[in-house]
């Protein structure tokens, strides 16, 4: 899944495929993603400019299915075995490329 910023917000690109895990910038600084991130409630800032939370709600896309469920619930169990999951906010971190510097 690749989650895209844009000027109107971000998008979940590629939500069947569970293989990538990442923020595309698109050439937006630290500090645009940054503003654009604390304006999304389903996107969350972290104090370095290489990550960000995502909420698992957004990931889900909308999708309840027994199958969509299967693979997040899998990827949040990935996310939390390495640390990258926050479960009080349901979030997990996601690495950022495309910032420009």
């Amino acid at each position: 899944m690749i989650i895209t910023a844009n000027e109107a917000g971000f998008s979940l690109n590629e939500p069947e495929d569970f293989s990538r895990f990442h923020v595309d910038a698109q050439g937006l600084t630290a500090a645009q993603l940054s503003d654009l991130a604390t304006d999304n409630i389903e996107i969350a800032p972290i104090a370095d400019a290489d990550h960000l939370w995502i909420s698992v709600d957004f990931l889900r896309n909308g999708d309840t299915s027994p199958e969509r469920t299967e693979h997040i619930d899998r990827l949040v169990g990935f996310a939390t075995e390495r640390g990258w999951y926050d479960g009080e906010a349901d979030a997990i971190r996601a690495h950022v490329e495309n910032l420009a510097s």
